[in-house]
Protein backbone atom coordinates (compact mmCIF):
# COMPACT_ATOMS: atom_id res chain seq x y z
CA UNK A 1 0.00 0.00 0.00
CA UNK A 2 1.83 2.71 -1.01
CA UNK A 3 1.00 6.33 -2.19
CA UNK A 4 -2.82 6.61 -3.85
CA UNK A 5 -4.66 3.61 -5.09
CA UNK A 6 -4.14 3.05 -8.67
CA UNK A 7 -7.17 2.99 -10.47
CA UNK A 8 -8.09 -0.82 -10.03
CA UNK A 9 -7.77 -0.57 -6.72
CA UNK A 10 -10.06 2.58 -6.74
CA UNK A 11 -12.21 0.06 -8.61
CA UNK A 12 -11.84 -2.30 -6.65
CA UNK A 13 -13.12 -0.13 -3.18
CA UNK A 14 -16.25 1.08 -5.17
CA UNK A 15 -17.03 -2.78 -5.74
CA UNK A 16 -16.63 -3.38 -2.22
CA UNK A 17 -18.46 -0.57 -1.13
CA UNK A 18 -21.65 -1.42 -3.48
CA UNK A 19 -21.31 -5.14 -1.35
CA UNK A 20 -19.08 -7.52 -4.06
CA UNK A 21 -17.27 -9.94 -1.71
CA UNK A 22 -14.89 -11.03 -3.93
CA UNK A 23 -13.71 -7.12 -4.45
CA UNK A 24 -13.81 -6.42 -0.94
CA UNK A 25 -11.21 -9.23 -0.07
CA UNK A 26 -9.02 -8.20 -2.24
CA UNK A 27 -9.01 -4.76 -0.88
CA UNK A 28 -8.09 -6.19 2.61
CA UNK A 29 -5.54 -7.87 1.06
CA UNK A 30 -3.71 -5.16 -0.78
CA UNK A 31 -3.67 -2.82 2.81
CA UNK A 32 -2.59 -5.91 5.09
CA UNK A 33 0.93 -5.77 4.64
CA UNK A 34 1.39 -2.35 5.26
CA UNK A 35 -0.81 -2.22 8.12
CA UNK A 36 1.27 -5.14 9.66
CA UNK A 37 4.39 -3.82 8.99
CA UNK A 38 3.58 -0.39 10.58
CA UNK A 39 1.70 -2.65 13.73
CA UNK A 40 4.89 -4.67 13.88
CA UNK A 41 7.32 -1.24 14.52
CA UNK A 42 4.62 1.04 16.64
CA UNK A 43 3.76 -1.83 19.05
CA UNK A 44 7.09 -3.81 19.32
CA UNK A 45 5.14 -6.78 20.04
CA UNK A 46 4.40 -9.75 17.54
CA UNK A 47 1.29 -10.75 18.97
CA UNK A 48 0.21 -7.13 19.34
CA UNK A 49 0.97 -6.65 15.53
CA UNK A 50 -1.29 -9.54 14.77
CA UNK A 51 -4.36 -8.39 16.98
CA UNK A 52 -3.91 -4.78 15.59
CA UNK A 53 -3.88 -5.96 12.06
CA UNK A 54 -6.90 -8.24 12.59
CA UNK A 55 -8.89 -4.71 14.60
CA UNK A 56 -8.40 -2.54 11.37
CA UNK A 57 -9.01 -5.16 8.94
CA UNK A 58 -12.23 -5.30 10.87
CA UNK A 59 -12.46 -1.55 10.88
CA UNK A 60 -12.12 -0.76 6.67
CA UNK A 61 -14.61 -4.06 6.74
CA UNK A 62 -17.28 -2.39 8.75
CA UNK A 63 -16.24 1.21 7.38
CA UNK A 64 -15.76 1.44 4.12
CA UNK A 65 -19.05 2.22 3.14
CA UNK A 66 -18.59 5.45 5.00
CA UNK A 67 -15.27 5.91 3.16
CA UNK A 68 -15.40 8.96 0.79
CA UNK A 69 -12.60 9.21 -0.87
CA UNK A 70 -11.77 13.13 0.87
CA UNK A 71 -8.53 11.85 1.66
CA UNK A 72 -6.38 8.95 0.26
CA UNK A 73 -7.31 5.68 1.09
CA UNK A 74 -4.06 5.10 2.47
CA UNK A 75 -4.32 7.96 4.54
CA UNK A 76 -7.52 6.59 6.46
CA UNK A 77 -6.39 2.67 6.41
CA UNK A 78 -2.79 4.33 8.61
CA UNK A 79 -5.64 6.46 10.89
CA UNK A 80 -7.68 3.31 11.41
CA UNK A 81 -4.26 1.55 12.16
CA UNK A 82 -2.75 4.67 14.44
CA UNK A 83 -5.79 4.70 16.55
CA UNK A 84 -5.57 0.50 17.38
CA UNK A 85 -2.03 0.60 17.98
CA UNK A 86 -2.74 3.54 20.63
CA UNK A 87 -5.12 1.27 22.02
CA UNK A 88 -2.65 -1.95 22.10
CA UNK A 89 -0.36 0.40 23.67
CA UNK A 90 -2.14 1.66 26.25
CA UNK A 91 -3.20 -1.16 27.44
CA UNK A 92 -0.46 -3.80 27.28
CA UNK A 93 3.01 -1.60 27.49
CA UNK A 94 4.91 -4.31 29.19
CA UNK A 95 5.12 -6.81 26.43
CA UNK A 96 8.50 -8.19 24.90
CA UNK A 97 9.52 -6.29 22.10
CA UNK A 98 9.26 -7.85 18.44
CA UNK A 99 12.42 -9.82 17.16
CA UNK A 100 14.46 -8.20 14.16
CA UNK A 101 13.84 -11.80 12.27
CA UNK A 102 10.10 -10.61 12.11
CA UNK A 103 12.17 -7.30 9.86
CA UNK A 104 11.77 -8.62 6.45
CA UNK A 105 15.09 -7.86 4.06
CA UNK A 106 14.60 -7.58 0.42
CA UNK A 107 17.90 -8.70 -0.68
CA UNK A 108 19.77 -6.98 -4.33
CA UNK A 109 19.76 -9.72 -6.83
CA UNK A 110 22.31 -12.54 -6.04
CA UNK A 111 24.42 -10.68 -4.01
CA UNK A 112 27.56 -12.20 -2.25
CA UNK A 113 27.47 -13.67 0.83
CA UNK A 114 29.40 -10.56 1.85
CA UNK A 115 26.80 -7.88 0.71
CA UNK A 116 23.84 -10.23 2.05
CA UNK A 117 25.46 -10.45 5.62
CA UNK A 118 26.31 -6.67 5.62
CA UNK A 119 22.65 -5.70 4.67
CA UNK A 120 21.29 -8.14 7.17
CA UNK A 121 23.05 -5.90 9.69
CA UNK A 122 22.17 -3.10 8.62
CA UNK A 123 18.26 -3.78 8.57
CA UNK A 124 18.98 -5.69 12.07
CA UNK A 125 20.36 -2.03 13.16
CA UNK A 126 17.86 -0.31 11.46
CA UNK A 127 15.12 -2.61 13.14
CA UNK A 128 16.88 -1.26 16.62
CA UNK A 129 17.30 1.97 15.64
CA UNK A 130 13.92 2.58 14.90
CA UNK A 131 12.74 0.87 17.98
CA UNK A 132 14.57 3.88 20.20
CA UNK A 133 13.01 6.61 18.23
CA UNK A 134 10.27 8.51 20.15
CA UNK A 135 6.73 7.27 18.72
CA UNK A 136 6.63 10.86 16.86
CA UNK A 137 9.56 10.33 15.05
CA UNK A 138 9.04 7.03 14.33
CA UNK A 139 5.71 6.56 13.19
CA UNK A 140 6.61 9.30 10.12
CA UNK A 141 9.66 7.73 9.34
CA UNK A 142 7.43 4.16 8.89
CA UNK A 143 4.94 6.16 6.94
CA UNK A 144 6.92 8.53 4.67
CA UNK A 145 10.08 6.27 4.33
CA UNK A 146 8.98 2.70 4.50
CA UNK A 147 5.46 2.76 3.06
CA UNK A 148 6.63 5.39 0.80
CA UNK A 149 3.31 7.71 1.24
CA UNK A 150 3.74 11.29 0.14
CA UNK A 151 3.98 14.14 2.54
CA UNK A 152 0.34 15.10 2.38
CA UNK A 153 -1.38 11.92 2.48
CA UNK A 154 1.37 11.25 5.83
CA UNK A 155 0.08 14.81 6.84
CA UNK A 156 -3.70 13.50 6.64
CA UNK A 157 -2.57 10.16 8.75
CA UNK A 158 -0.95 12.00 11.56
CA UNK A 159 -3.55 14.05 11.50
CA UNK A 160 -1.52 17.55 11.22
CA UNK A 161 -0.18 19.42 8.94
CA UNK A 162 2.55 19.03 5.98
CA UNK A 163 4.62 21.51 7.32
CA UNK A 164 4.61 19.65 10.28
CA UNK A 165 5.30 16.72 8.84
CA UNK A 166 8.54 17.76 7.36
CA UNK A 167 9.62 19.38 9.56
CA UNK A 168 9.36 16.23 11.75
CA UNK A 169 10.68 14.13 9.31
CA UNK A 170 13.76 16.16 9.09
CA UNK A 171 14.77 15.45 12.51
CA UNK A 172 13.65 12.22 12.85
CA UNK A 173 15.73 11.48 9.45
CA UNK A 174 18.59 13.07 11.75
CA UNK A 175 17.47 10.80 14.95
CA UNK A 176 17.74 7.72 12.43
CA UNK A 177 21.27 8.46 10.69
CA UNK A 178 22.86 9.44 14.19
CA UNK A 179 21.35 6.07 15.68
CA UNK A 180 22.86 4.28 13.06
CA UNK A 181 26.23 6.24 12.93
CA UNK A 182 28.05 3.68 14.80
CA UNK A 183 27.84 0.84 12.13
CA UNK A 184 27.60 3.47 9.30
CA UNK A 185 30.03 6.43 10.08
CA UNK A 186 32.28 4.23 12.29
CA UNK A 187 35.37 6.31 12.06
CA UNK A 188 33.79 9.76 10.63
CA UNK A 189 35.55 12.49 12.34
CA UNK A 190 33.47 15.29 13.59
CA UNK A 191 31.78 18.16 11.64
CA UNK A 192 33.75 21.32 11.51
CA UNK A 193 31.77 24.63 12.38
CA UNK A 194 31.92 25.99 9.23
CA UNK A 195 30.12 22.74 7.73
CA UNK A 196 26.55 23.23 6.64
CA UNK A 197 23.84 20.97 8.23
CA UNK A 198 23.51 18.79 4.82
CA UNK A 199 21.94 15.70 6.86
CA UNK A 200 18.63 18.26 7.37
CA UNK A 201 19.55 19.85 3.58
CA UNK A 202 19.69 16.46 1.77
CA UNK A 203 16.52 15.31 3.46
CA UNK A 204 14.74 18.76 2.41
CA UNK A 205 16.42 17.99 -1.18
CA UNK A 206 14.23 14.58 -1.16
CA UNK A 207 11.18 17.07 -0.28
CA UNK A 208 11.57 18.96 -2.96
CA UNK A 209 12.00 21.93 -0.47
CA UNK A 210 15.72 22.77 -1.11
CA UNK A 211 16.22 25.61 -3.63
CA UNK A 212 18.41 25.42 -6.62
CA UNK A 213 21.29 27.50 -5.04
CA UNK A 214 20.90 25.93 -1.64
CA UNK A 215 21.29 22.61 -3.23
CA UNK A 216 24.19 23.86 -5.27
CA UNK A 217 26.27 25.10 -2.87
CA UNK A 218 25.45 21.67 -0.60
CA UNK A 219 26.62 19.79 -3.49
CA UNK A 220 30.25 21.63 -3.49
CA UNK A 221 30.66 21.59 -0.04
CA UNK A 222 29.59 17.71 -0.41
CA UNK A 223 32.80 17.18 -3.02
CA UNK A 224 35.60 18.78 -0.79
CA UNK A 225 33.88 17.72 2.62
CA UNK A 226 34.69 14.15 3.30
CA UNK A 227 32.82 14.45 6.77
CA UNK A 228 30.00 15.76 5.29
CA UNK A 229 29.85 13.30 2.33
CA UNK A 230 29.91 10.59 4.51
CA UNK A 231 26.93 11.47 6.71
CA UNK A 232 25.13 12.10 3.33
CA UNK A 233 25.79 8.71 2.24
CA UNK A 234 24.57 7.28 5.60
CA UNK A 235 21.35 9.24 5.52
CA UNK A 236 20.87 7.56 1.93
CA UNK A 237 21.93 4.17 2.95
CA UNK A 238 19.27 4.32 6.03
CA UNK A 239 16.72 5.14 3.86
CA UNK A 240 17.45 2.58 0.90
CA UNK A 241 17.60 0.75 4.12
CA UNK A 242 14.00 1.38 5.29
CA UNK A 243 12.16 0.71 1.40
CA UNK A 244 13.75 -2.80 1.64
CA UNK A 245 11.71 -2.94 4.39
CA UNK A 246 8.36 -2.59 2.63
CA UNK A 247 9.24 -6.29 0.85
CA UNK A 248 7.83 -7.91 4.60
CA UNK A 249 4.30 -9.88 3.69
CA UNK A 250 2.22 -10.56 6.70
CA UNK A 251 2.37 -14.34 7.74
CA UNK A 252 0.11 -17.16 5.97
CA UNK A 253 -1.73 -18.55 9.32
CA UNK A 254 -2.48 -14.37 10.36
CA UNK A 255 -3.47 -13.85 6.95
CA UNK A 256 -5.90 -16.93 7.23
CA UNK A 257 -7.30 -16.06 10.92
CA UNK A 258 -7.85 -12.89 9.55
CA UNK A 259 -9.66 -13.74 6.55
CA UNK A 260 -11.56 -15.90 8.37
CA UNK A 261 -12.54 -13.86 11.13
CA UNK A 262 -13.40 -10.70 8.39
CA UNK A 263 -15.94 -13.44 6.68
CA UNK A 264 -17.50 -14.05 9.78
CA UNK A 265 -18.37 -10.71 10.44
CA UNK A 266 -19.85 -10.42 6.99
CA UNK A 267 -21.89 -13.75 7.20
CA UNK A 268 -23.36 -11.87 10.27
CA UNK A 269 -21.89 -14.58 12.76
CA UNK A 270 -20.18 -12.20 15.17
Amino acid sequence: MTADPPSDLTSLVERARGGDREALDAVLANVAPSIHRFALRMCKNGHDADDVLQDTLMSVAKHLSDFEGRSALTSWVFTLTRNACARRRRGLKNRPPVSDERVAYEADPAPTPEARAAGQELVAALSSALDGLPDDYREVILLRDVEGLTAAETAAALEVSVDAVKSRLHRAREALRAALRPLLEPTAAPATSGCPDVVAMWSKKLEGDLSQGDCASMEAHIAVCPTCSGACDALKRALLACQRVRGEDVPPAIQARVKAAVRAWADGTL
